[in-house]
């Protein structure tokens, strides 16, 4: 089973943006990927690496916001969207939604609704899906 999640791995590269980057747990993940040579690894950290990592990234914060605000369609104002993207839970579902990264791991640190709440938000579900049991205040 696992030779054959290996090798799908290795035949179409992925990244996965890990939101929670200074978390041991996380860490040693990252480099088991890499080591493996299984996907390439973003990690989110704390604001100013954040902002580093997208200025070195080539990330244009100003893009992101703008989309995030055409996302939430009046739910969040500009200011709201670039305090939201300082948090890498946001950040990273945007990396996810924007096609920076394929898929992104979270909830070593945040709660359940941290951590699926962006995801519902900006990335949402297929139109007719239902999420029982899923019941998070949407601001």
């Amino acid at each position: 089973m696992f030779t054959k999640l290996i090798s799908a791995l290795k035949a179409t590269r992925r990244t996965i943006v890990f939101t929670e980057g200074p978390d041991a747990r996380i860490l040693e993940a990252a480099d088991r990927l890499i080591k493996d040579d299984l996907m390439d690894v973003i990690l989110i950290g704390n604001v100013d690496e954040v902002k580093a990592a997208a200025a070195k990234g080539g990330f244009d914060m100003d893009e992101m916001v703008a989309k995030m605000v055409e996302l939430r369609k009046g739910k969040m104002s500009e200011e709201d969207c670039r305090a939201a993207l300082a948090k890498g839970n946001y950040f990273g579902t945007m990396l996810v939604k924007m096609g920076k990264a394929d898929a992104l791991l979270g909830g070593a640190t945040y709660s359940t609704a941290d951590t699926v709440r962006p995801a519902l938000q900006l990335i949402k579900t297929k139109k007719g899906v239902n999420v029982p049991g899923v019941h998070l205040s949407m601001p």
